[in-house]
């Protein structure tokens, strides 16, 4: 076979076509990373949009959820739940009022040292009656539990005097000899209830200073403590009287701090 001449070109291969390239269009452009990282403003407006509906939607299912407790609540009870908060409002105003009279006196200068000194009179004796080491008196209700053996535990007791506290209680006394406080305790003992140290005997006599219509409506509200006292799991009955005047001479011991003690001025 004869030698290809060395000095004879040789044909090179034909370059294959590049495959196109589809043109970039603007709305392919629209999606790049650059426009999540620096959105248009007409993508903050439309999101600023969905937040609010969003916003609003939540809201409206909470305020939905709260009220649902009040809808399916009878007449009655929405009244005696009005009439609670009408005499809750107007003690808060008249003491807000008297607050208001005191400041102006402390302000005034005429008369300021007598006026602070009525003053501190004033919420010293405020602080016994709370703290229980002053006797107190005045309007309120006298309210009688009567149940089988072992039938008011911890818990009910408990919610007893939360419930009164919550209407308004400003001085609580059980079987004329119990004082109840800020501190008080109760728990379960061999023989029976613990108040304090105390045994709680049946029938259980509370008496309660407050405003007496609405110490006595928040009582029978339903649902509280008067319908689970007299509900067939507990089998009680609650016997509860108005008393223009009660007198509560029972005395709380306050203890020593054992480890609190008051910071020196300065």
């Amino acid at each position: 076979m004869p030698e290809p001449d060395a000095h004879q070109p040789r044909h090179a291969k034909t370059p294959e076509p590049a495959p196109e390239v589809e043109p970039e269009t603007p709305a392919k452009r629209s999606f790049s990373w650059s426009s999540l990282i620096r959105p248009s403003r007409a993508q903050l407006v439309l999101a600023l949009v969905l937040a609010l509906v969003g916003f609003g939607v939540v809201a409206q299912v909470k305020s939905q959820d709260a009220d649902s407790g009040y809808s399916s609540a009878r007449r009655e009870d929405l009244v005696q739940l009005l009439d609670q908060l009408t005499n809750e409002t107007r003690r808060l105003e008249a003491e807000a009022s008297e607050l208001d009279g005191t400041l102006r006196e402390l302000r005034s200068g005429a008369g300021a040292e007598e006026a602070a000194r009525q003053e501190a009179e004033r919420r010293a004796e405020v602080l016994g009656i709370l703290t229980g080491t002053l006797p107190a008196e005045g309007p309120g209700i006298r309210m009688v539990i009567t149940a089988p053996e072992g039938a008011i535990t911890v818990e009910i007791l408990l919610n007893v005097l939360q419930e009164m506290r919550d209407a308004g209680a400003e001085v609580i006394e059980i079987n004329d000899q119990i004082r109840i406080v800020a501190n008080s305790w109760i728990a379960q003992g061999p023989d029976g209830l613990l108040i304090d140290g105390t045994v709680v005997t049946t029938p259980i006599t509370i008496e309660i200073i407050g405003e007496p219509h609405a110490l006595s409506e928040a009582a029978r509200f339903r649902g509280g403590l008067v319908s689970e006292i007299t509900a067939p799991q507990v089998g009680g009955e609650v016997e509860i009287s108005l008393v223009d005047r009660l007198q509560i001479s029972s005395l709380h011991t306050p203890t020593p701090n054992k480890y609190a003690q008051a910071e020196p001025p300065g």
